[in-house]
């Protein structure tokens, strides 16, 4: 329900307006200007209807603070006369409206709901207007992976209702793109979509992000401030990274999910909200559980629809797709000649074990856009060390079958990634940390292939002996 402060030094004045609204709007009245602002220090109303003659502080001195104080409150302007001065100086001074008393009944109730419309109008459009001016060639989904399709059509089921969200999958899968997805395919795609990045705020402030808090509740807090999840009312909120708040916080999130209510910090007054609320993690939350840093009802709370994202190395098919888009972007933004990329470069990148999955594969083609946009076609000279060098660094004569004799390509490649790990094992005596740097890859990724190709510690002897006469790596 909207509230409406009513600002009149009338007492009757007052108590028509809440007879004639009470049905339908919150009424809060104050029967002078010092009145008023301190209901402004407790509530933040949605309109103020303010009587320009009052003693004391007057309805213009009333509504020039309002307007440095309170910028996007609408004030519509009540006069006893005609006086045109008077409301030119206070439309000046940022009043949306006036009545002139006696006012009609049904009158203020229009240009009541009309001022209402408007400000939602221009809120909504303000919002709209910024997800216009975002990058789409950044924010679009793209593939056309078994994977993607299944995540695709459980976003566009899950979009028609309100229910609460989890987003799993590694930094840099696109879990907000997904968030965003669901948004704009929900009743709520015209309304405010808030996301919040956990780890990005201090412990300290995040509960004051999330929630708001009051003047004076603590020593910076010098005025009332508005919190996301009040910003994101009607709309979506977009918690990434969840699991990096501490439990206080998640147990406040708890309630909001439970009650869709909260208070500011150092408030008293309850907020009701309604707001669909998605969470991401690239953690698994279970274990988080079982270290006891995340609360086990609000998992339960938050894991009503589960979404993974796999991540980019279990859907290479899809970089294709990925990379001509990404080129046709910085194409546009950049004012590049670069419209193509050479196979044996798309075949680098299809190699490439990516772990920073799409965001990474964006920054290289950035990168190379940036430093070769006058070129028409990407070559492989073109990618970064990383991605060119470690296919260059390593040479591989098994003297097995070629391609297309007794085994396939991907049966193949399996072979030598196991040979070549087990070699780096070997070498370094079973250290994962030392084989993986000596294999120029992470320990994350090098564990992630030895278990793929069901390899233990204990297979490294025996596979090197078989192998050492057939094998021939370039390693350090």
């Amino acid at each position: 329900m909207r509230t409406i402060l009513i600002v009149d030094d009338e007492q009757t004045i007052l108590e028509s307006f809440r007879i004639i609204l009470k049905d339908n709007y919150r009424v809060l009245t104050a029967n002078s200007g010092e009145k008023a602002f301190k209901v402004l220090d407790e509530e933040l109303p949605d309109l103020m209807i303010l009587d320009l003659k009052m003693p004391g502080m007057g309805g213009m001195e009333v509504l020039q603070k309002v307007s440095q104080s309170f910028p996007g409150l609408p004030v519509i302007i009540v006069t006893a006369t005609k006086d045109i001065k008077s409301v030119i100086e206070a439309m000046k001074l940022g009043a949306t409206d006036f009545v002139v008393k006696p006012f009609d009944v049904d009158e203020i109730k229009l240009l009541i709901d009309k001022t209402l419309r408007s400000k939602q109008l221009a809120s909504e459009v303000s919002y709209l207007r910024s997800e216009v001016n975002k990058n789409y060639g950044f924010n679009e989904i793209i593939g056309q992976s078994m994977a993607i399709k299944g995540i695709l059509d459980t976003v566009e089921r899950v979009a028609k209702g309100d229910t609460t969200v989890l987003v799993q999958g590694e930094s840099g899968t696109g879990k907000e793109l997904i968030a965003r997805r669901i948004h704009m395919q929900s009743p709520r795609q015209d309304k405010p979509f808030i996301a919040v990045h956990c780890p990005a705020l201090p412990e300290h402030l995040l509960e004051s992000e999330l929630f708001g808090h009051e003047k004076g509740s603590f020593t910076s807090a010098s005025e009332r401030k508005l919190g996301r999840f009040e910003l994101a009312n009607t709309g979506t909120i977009f918690l990434d990274e969840i699991s990096e708040m501490n439990l206080s916080t998640q147990g406040k999130i708890l309630r909001v999910l439970q009650e869709h209510e909260f208070e500011r910090v150092g408030g008293t007054r309850t907020i009701k909200v309604d707001a669909r609320v998605i969470v991401a993690s690239n953690k698994n939350l279970k274990d988080e559980i079982s270290k006891g840093t995340f609360r086990e009802d609000l998992y339960y709370r938050v894991n009503v629809v589960p979404i993974c994202l796999p991540p980019l190395r279990e859907r290479k098919e899809d970089i294709p797709l990925l990379v001509k888009n990404f080129i046709n972007t910085f194409c546009r933004d950049f004012g590049c000649r670069t419209h193509d990329i050479h196979p044996d470069a798309m075949t680098l990148l299809q190699s490439y074990h990516w772990p920073g999955n799409i965001r990474e594969l964006r920054n290289v083609i950035e990168r190379i856009m940036t430093l070769y946009g006058e070129k028409e076609i990407i070559m492989p000279e073109y990618l970064p060390r990383e991605i060119s060098g470690s296919r260059a660094e390593v040479t591989v004569d098994t003297g097995r079958p070629a391609l297309g004799a007794e085994e396939s390509l991907d049966e193949a490649v399996a072979r030598v990634e196991k040979e070549l790990i087990l070699q780096a094992l070997e070498r370094t005596h079973g250290v994962q940390a030392k084989a993986a740097e000596l294999l120029k890859t992470t320990r994350r990724i090098l564990k992630y292939k030895m278990d793929k190709l069901g390899l233990t510690q204990e297979d490294k002897g025996e596979a090197e002996k078989e192998n050492k006469d057939d094998l021939v790596a370039i390693l350090p």
